[in-house]
């Protein structure tokens, strides 16, 4: 029986980069066939409102989604590339040989998607009714056959909101037999970002700083003398905790806050992620705590944080529990102020994430006709113990922009140099899959 295996030597690929590989078909015996094809194609497929009665209503849960394509559904698929290419240099009909045959191939990645949806976009808010079941994905219709938005990064939200490309090999028999041969590998695409190359404050980095509320939690501490309770010291504890400070011990309120900067806004994400984390005690100097407060960092947890929309941002989806990058509540380390004189500062990333956060998993901003992916931002969670008490959680979020770190610019219309180097970034092993299923829709054309 003949074999066919596709072989895809880079199985991450930036926009505007070349892919390559090899075919390899196993005959038995002596085979005529018409050609040997290898396509590149790539899909967003989208489920997006559920029918009610005579209107549309927006899902706020999965679940609320039935099938694509079913009575109250509205679903969408997309076509952002199909390419084909014969590596067959025989007619058709050409009987090969017994044994080993190696096909060989390369093509470029295009920069854009060719589908021509997004003029459709006002017909959304027409009559809704007409779209009761799946969009109709029309091709550009332009002479480079191109659109003007660019072609979305890999994804996987959930079951519901996908962007997906596979290449395919395809043995195509004579029509003696039944059915053709193929197998594909998914690989993973990377999308760019626009950019005015030629404006000089476009690479300029813009760092974000991230400031929490002021959290003002207890603690017991040694006994305090009546002159400490000054401006610019820590507050003694009001209520019944002011009354047990007649004892031994002095109850104090610890007023701080969590700090983040970024150096940048722009986040590239096969880059480490390295934010600087800081607890800051509000008193007017650290000299004010000394052997009065002791702190201790007992769990870190660090989440990006998005939001998908849909209907061109006109209905939101619900905002996705985030992309977990870090996470540990198993911590017990002392932190040492970073001065002695000034204000009193803790850092924390330093001696938990020295080498950053690994975020290559994280889904890059992307925008096509129906589904939008941004609005992000970065959750830190802290909990901190003072003077040996239990764990006190601190939150703080901050904005930021994730990119793929590929920029497309729009002066000299070409792909800038990527930021990041595809070979570190680790992929699943590549998978031959035999594609002959009738319900893959990456063959319904």
């Amino acid at each position: 029986m003949p074999k066919l295996v596709l072989d895809v030597d880079n199985l991450a690929v930036s926009v505007g980069n070349p892919v390559s590989g090899t075919i390899k078909l196993s005959l038995e015996k002596p085979t005529a066939l018409d050609d040997i094809k290898i396509q590149f194609k790539g899909m967003s497929m989208t489920r997006i409102m559920a029918f009610s009665g005579a209107s549309f209503e927006a899902t706020t849960m999965a679940d609320d989604f039935v099938p694509m394509g079913g009575n109250n559904s509205v679903g969408e698929k997309h076509t952002h590339v199909n390419l084909t290419h014969s590596l067959f240099q025989h007619p058709k009909g050409t009987e090969l040989p017994s044994g080993e045959h190696t096909f060989p191939f390369i093509f470029n990645v295009p920069v854009f998607s060719r589908c021509g949806c997004p003029p459709r976009i006002k017909e959304y808010f027409k009559e809704f009714k007409i779209f009761k079941g799946s969009w109709k994905c029309e091709p550009i219709r332009s002479p480079s056959g191109y659109s003007n938005f660019l072609l979305p990064s890999s994804t996987r939200r959930n079951g519901f909101r996908a962007i997906e490309y596979k290449i395919v090999a395809i043995a195509d028999r004579t029509k003696f037999y039944k059915r053709n041969m193929s197998k594909s590998v998914p690989i993973t695409v990377i999308s760019a970002s626009f950019v005015h190359a030629a404006d000089p404050s476009w690479h300029i980095p813009t760092p974000v700083n991230g400031l929490s509320r002021v959290y003002k939690n207890s603690t017991k501490s040694r006994k305090l003398p009546n002159s400490y309770f000054v401006s610019g010291a820590l507050p003694k504890t009001s209520g019944a905790m002011k009354l047990m400070s007649l004892g031994i011990n002095t109850f104090v309120d610890v007023p701080a806050v969590l700090e983040v900067e970024l150096d940048r806004s722009n986040v590239v994400v096969f880059d480490k992620f390295c934010p600087r984390l800081y607890i800051t005690i509000q008193v007017d100097d650290v000299s004010r705590i000394a052997g009065i407060l002791s702190l201790a960092l007992k769990g870190l947890v660090i989440i990006i944080k998005s939001c998908d929309e849909g209907f061109s941002q006109r209905h939101n989806f619900v905002t996705e529990p985030g992309e977990i990058v870090y996470f540990r509540k198993d911590i017990d380390l002392p932190l040492e102020p970073m001065s002695i004189r000034g204000p009193a500062r803790f850092r924390i990333d330093d001696k938990v994430i020295p080498d950053g956060v690994d975020i290559s998993h994280v889904v890059p901003d992307f925008r096509i006709m129906s589904l939008a992916h941004h609005k992000q931002e970065v959750h830190v969670e802290a909990e901190v113990s003072y003077n040996g008490g239990g764990a006190k959680l601190m939150e703080v979020l901050v904005p930021a922009v994730f990119q793929s770190g590929v920029d497309y610019d729009l002066d000299s219309r070409c792909i800038l140099p990527p930021r990041y180097n595809l070979a570190d970034y680790d992929l699943q092993p590549q998978q031959n899959r035999d594609t002959r299923d009738g319900n893959d829709p990456f063959f319904d054309e």
